[in-house]
């Protein structure tokens, strides 16, 4: 079996790992995976990847249930 196609076996093996999971142990896998990258971020790499605060909406008075 050359690169290629171990490489593709491998891929293979992942999804099919992954699609027996729970949608809920998906989500912490992935999330302990981007933990384990953001270690190489710096403090100020991190500050500049959380989403930007969006200016608050005032609500109107009435129009609902």
């Amino acid at each position: 079996m050359n690169e290629k196609e171990l490489e593709e076996m491998r891929y293979d093996v992942a999804h099919h790992l992954l699609s027996r999971m729970s949608k809920g142990s998906q989500f912490q896998y992935a999330l302990d995976r981007m933990l384990q990258l953001c270690v190489h971020y710096s403090e100020e790499e991190l500050k500049e990847l959380l989403p930007k605060e969006k200016p608050k909406k005032k609500k109107g008075k009435g129009g609902g249930f």
